[in-house]
Protein backbone atom coordinates (compact mmCIF):
# COMPACT_ATOMS: atom_id res chain seq x y z
CA UNK A 1 0.00 0.00 0.00
CA UNK A 2 2.61 2.55 1.09
CA UNK A 3 5.18 1.21 -1.52
CA UNK A 4 7.86 3.71 -2.89
CA UNK A 5 8.24 3.59 -6.61
CA UNK A 6 11.43 2.21 -7.53
CA UNK A 7 14.32 4.97 -7.54
CA UNK A 8 16.51 4.58 -10.17
CA UNK A 9 20.74 5.29 -9.48
CA UNK A 10 21.36 8.40 -9.92
CA UNK A 11 22.94 9.93 -13.30
CA UNK A 12 26.57 10.98 -13.19
CA UNK A 13 26.60 14.40 -13.74
CA UNK A 14 29.52 16.37 -15.21
CA UNK A 15 30.36 19.53 -13.70
CA UNK A 16 32.79 21.68 -15.24
CA UNK A 17 33.59 24.72 -12.98
CA UNK A 18 36.43 27.21 -14.16
CA UNK A 19 38.50 27.27 -11.49
CA UNK A 20 40.30 30.25 -12.41
CA UNK A 21 36.90 32.32 -11.84
CA UNK A 22 34.93 33.28 -8.71
CA UNK A 23 31.12 34.83 -8.74
CA UNK A 24 30.62 37.90 -7.89
CA UNK A 25 27.59 36.18 -5.71
CA UNK A 26 30.00 34.37 -3.97
CA UNK A 27 32.19 37.55 -3.83
CA UNK A 28 29.44 39.12 -2.52
CA UNK A 29 29.06 36.81 0.65
CA UNK A 30 32.27 38.23 1.94
CA UNK A 31 32.63 41.73 0.98
CA UNK A 32 29.84 44.54 1.03
CA UNK A 33 28.81 45.18 -2.47
CA UNK A 34 29.04 48.59 -3.75
CA UNK A 35 26.46 50.67 -3.32
CA UNK A 36 26.42 50.90 -7.57
CA UNK A 37 27.07 47.26 -7.55
CA UNK A 38 30.26 44.90 -8.73
CA UNK A 39 30.38 45.10 -12.32
CA UNK A 40 30.76 49.24 -12.02
CA UNK A 41 32.87 49.24 -9.45
CA UNK A 42 35.22 46.42 -10.92
CA UNK A 43 35.19 47.83 -14.49
CA UNK A 44 36.31 51.30 -12.49
CA UNK A 45 39.25 49.56 -11.04
CA UNK A 46 40.04 48.05 -14.22
CA UNK A 47 39.49 44.07 -12.93
CA UNK A 48 37.66 42.43 -16.25
CA UNK A 49 33.69 41.13 -15.30
CA UNK A 50 32.98 38.09 -17.67
CA UNK A 51 30.65 35.02 -16.96
CA UNK A 52 31.17 31.90 -16.21
CA UNK A 53 30.34 28.53 -17.92
CA UNK A 54 27.18 28.93 -16.64
CA UNK A 55 26.42 32.67 -17.03
CA UNK A 56 27.58 34.39 -14.05
CA UNK A 57 29.00 37.00 -13.22
CA UNK A 58 32.63 36.37 -12.26
CA UNK A 59 36.40 37.59 -11.58
CA UNK A 60 39.23 35.95 -11.48
CA UNK A 61 40.77 34.42 -8.69
CA UNK A 62 43.51 36.51 -8.82
CA UNK A 63 41.53 40.12 -8.82
CA UNK A 64 39.26 38.49 -5.94
CA UNK A 65 41.93 37.95 -3.51
CA UNK A 66 43.08 41.04 -4.08
CA UNK A 67 39.86 42.21 -3.18
CA UNK A 68 39.95 40.44 0.58
CA UNK A 69 43.32 41.78 1.07
CA UNK A 70 42.78 45.19 0.66
CA UNK A 71 39.08 44.33 2.37
CA UNK A 72 41.60 43.08 5.31
CA UNK A 73 43.43 45.68 5.49
CA UNK A 74 41.07 48.27 5.45
CA UNK A 75 39.21 46.31 8.35
CA UNK A 76 42.80 46.11 10.59
CA UNK A 77 43.35 49.95 9.69
CA UNK A 78 39.70 51.08 11.31
CA UNK A 79 40.35 48.22 13.77
CA UNK A 80 43.81 49.78 15.10
CA UNK A 81 42.01 53.36 14.40
CA UNK A 82 39.15 52.86 16.52
CA UNK A 83 41.31 51.37 19.16
CA UNK A 84 43.40 54.62 19.09
CA UNK A 85 40.33 56.81 19.33
CA UNK A 86 39.31 54.51 22.42
CA UNK A 87 42.74 54.92 24.25
CA UNK A 88 42.03 58.85 23.62
CA UNK A 89 38.61 58.54 25.31
CA UNK A 90 39.94 56.77 28.30
CA UNK A 91 42.96 59.09 28.93
CA UNK A 92 40.86 61.98 28.85
CA UNK A 93 38.22 60.33 31.21
CA UNK A 94 40.92 59.69 33.39
CA UNK A 95 42.29 62.80 33.79
CA UNK A 96 38.69 64.62 34.01
CA UNK A 97 38.15 62.35 36.92
CA UNK A 98 40.91 63.26 38.60
CA UNK A 99 40.26 67.10 38.42
CA UNK A 100 37.39 66.29 40.45
CA UNK A 101 37.27 66.71 43.94
CA UNK A 102 36.68 64.01 46.56
CA UNK A 103 35.14 65.47 49.10
CA UNK A 104 35.15 64.51 52.24
CA UNK A 105 34.11 61.01 53.76
CA UNK A 106 31.47 61.12 55.97
CA UNK A 107 33.17 59.12 58.39
CA UNK A 108 35.54 62.10 58.39
CA UNK A 109 32.84 64.70 58.98
CA UNK A 110 32.12 66.19 62.76
CA UNK A 111 28.60 66.02 64.09
CA UNK A 112 28.31 68.89 65.33
CA UNK A 113 29.54 70.93 61.77
CA UNK A 114 27.98 71.57 58.73
CA UNK A 115 28.68 70.06 55.90
CA UNK A 116 29.61 72.85 53.81
CA UNK A 117 31.72 74.77 56.80
CA UNK A 118 33.63 71.18 57.07
CA UNK A 119 34.21 71.04 52.72
CA UNK A 120 35.23 75.00 52.53
CA UNK A 121 38.13 74.82 55.41
CA UNK A 122 39.13 71.39 53.91
CA UNK A 123 39.82 73.63 50.47
CA UNK A 124 41.36 76.61 52.54
CA UNK A 125 43.41 74.24 53.87
CA UNK A 126 44.76 72.65 50.82
CA UNK A 127 45.84 75.84 49.38
CA UNK A 128 49.29 76.48 49.39
CA UNK A 129 50.32 78.82 51.80
CA UNK A 130 53.73 80.90 52.56
CA UNK A 131 56.34 79.28 55.19
CA UNK A 132 57.00 81.69 57.76
CA UNK A 133 60.43 82.61 58.22
CA UNK A 134 60.74 80.57 61.79
CA UNK A 135 59.77 77.50 59.34
CA UNK A 136 62.23 78.35 56.93
CA UNK A 137 65.31 78.74 59.47
CA UNK A 138 64.21 75.48 60.87
CA UNK A 139 63.56 73.70 57.59
CA UNK A 140 66.57 72.25 55.29
CA UNK A 141 65.43 74.68 52.64
CA UNK A 142 68.71 75.41 50.53
CA UNK A 143 68.38 78.88 50.12
CA UNK A 144 67.66 81.50 51.53
CA UNK A 145 63.91 83.71 51.53
CA UNK A 146 63.39 87.51 51.33
CA UNK A 147 60.00 88.16 53.30
CA UNK A 148 58.79 92.18 52.84
CA UNK A 149 56.26 92.59 56.25
CA UNK A 150 54.35 95.30 55.72
CA UNK A 151 55.38 98.63 56.81
CA UNK A 152 54.38 99.84 60.97
CA UNK A 153 51.81 102.58 60.33
CA UNK A 154 54.03 104.97 62.11
CA UNK A 155 57.11 104.40 59.82
CA UNK A 156 54.88 105.40 56.67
Amino acid sequence: MFRSPAVAAPLPVKVEVAPELLPLSVLSLDLPEPSFGWPRYLTGRGIEVVSDDIGRLSVGRADARQLLDEHREREAQLAQHSAEIEQRAVEADQQRRSQIWGGIPADRMPSDAAPASVMLQAAKDAEPRRSTPLEEAFGNSPGMAYHQFPARPDEE
